[in-house]
């Protein structure tokens, strides 16, 4: 007999991760806010062959699903928080209810587990 909930953790999770490789994706190349993320995930991302990858079938993602794949990149060092003042950009603490004028991008790590994914390396 199938475990029905162990089936339907194992359905969420295999969403949430196919969402935290489209966030980090997005954000792999530019600064991005959350809308801006959205946008590229749910109308596409020009700049990236992504539709053949695997989790495009995540998309469409909510806001409320990017904020905890954000908040999960920031705090595994996938990614930082930054407000820009001026010109330049300053590292934030991550704060998933003040996300407003925050701009999101990828670390060094971070970019590197995107190329991994796409296999770019």
């Amino acid at each position: 007999m199938v475990n029905v909930d162990g089936w339907w953790d194992d359905q969420v999770r295999d969403r949430f991760q196919a969402i935290l490789q489209l966030v980090l994706a997005a954000i792999s190349d530019d600064y991005g806010t959350v809308p801006i993320i959205l946008q590229m995930i749910n109308k596409g991302d020009s700049s990236r062959d992504l539709e053949s990858w695997a989790a495009r079938s995540a998309a469409p993602v909510s806001p409320p699903e990017v904020k905890q794949a954000l908040q999960e990149l920031t705090r595994e060092g996938y990614a930082q928080a930054c407000v820009f003042e001026g010109a330049e950009a300053r590292v934030v603490n991550f704060r998933p209810g003040e996300t407003a004028d925050v701009w999101f991008c990828a670390t060094p790590k971070g970019v590197n587990a995107v190329k991994k994914l796409l296999g770019e390396e």
